[in-house]
């Protein structure tokens, strides 16, 4: 239902419907048993309208169906797909291999650039913390050049 549009209701089976599901003979019955005002299901149908969102509400509540209501024809399960298909080197080895390998030459770079001697331990791991991602940005964008990545660090450092 979310997925069609009303074109044209017919107000007056839409109602008969309703009545029938919720087993009521009248509109204030029926306004009652979906829980709005007395008047609320005659005052909209008087103006070739319903109260939708009532409507909507109290068949979600009671499980009924929207489509039967409105005399829509179920349409089958609609299956999503992305424009682009997951590429397969998400899932290879080789990706893995790959992020490995970012890992280990941050980690060096981080263990050769950090000194270790002249920060408390807290400090120490909250510098390591906020260049993690900086080194790790700096590796996949330049191809894993330790240079150009520990220049990075250097630099990264200084502003810590």
């Amino acid at each position: 239902m979310t997925t069609d549009t009303l074109k044209k209701v017919d107000i007056e089976t839409a109602a008969k419907k309703l009545k029938n599901e919720f087993g009521v003979t009248s509109e204030r019955a029926l306004s009652l048993a979906m829980g709005l005002s007395q008047s609320a299901f005659l005052n909209a149908m008087n103006r070739g309208t319903l109260p939708y969102e009532g409507i909507v509400k109290s068949c979600i509540e009671r499980g009924i169906s929207l489509d039967n209501i409105f005399g829509l024809e179920p349409k089958a399960e609609r299956t999503y797909q992305l424009k682009e298909p997951t590429p397969k080197f998400i899932h290879s080895e080789e990706f893995k291999n790959e992020v490995i390998h970012i890992d280990t030459l941050v980690e060096s770079i981080m263990d050769e650039v950090v000194i270790k001697d002249n920060l408390p331990v807290e400090r120490l791991l909250a510098v390591r913390k906020s260049l993690r991602p900086i080194l790790v940005d700096a590796a996949i964008e330049y191809d894993c050049d330790h240079a150009i990545v520990n220049a990075i660090a250097r630099s990264s450092l200084k502003l810590v």
